[in-house]
């Protein structure tokens, strides 16, 4: 799986590449931890998803 995880900053866009649900959004929450604002995840067909909303779909489903 590819995902993207971006954030969106007053000096321009940080994104990092992770190749699973986990990994992705243990770096949503490390980008949140640091002060970033705007984060989003990106699946390969382009969707984006709050983190919340990722966790609860891909990592955590039914919970």
């Amino acid at each position: 799986m590819h995902l993207v995880v971006t954030a969106h900053t007053s000096d321009g866009h940080l994104s990092y590449q992770r190749s699973s649900p986990e990994a992705a959004l243990e770096k949503a929450e490390e980008l949140a931890a640091d002060g970033h604002e705007w984060i989003v995840i990106t699946d390969i067909t382009g969707r984006h998803y709050e983190p919340d909303e990722f966790d609860d779909l891909f990592v955590h489903p039914g919970r």
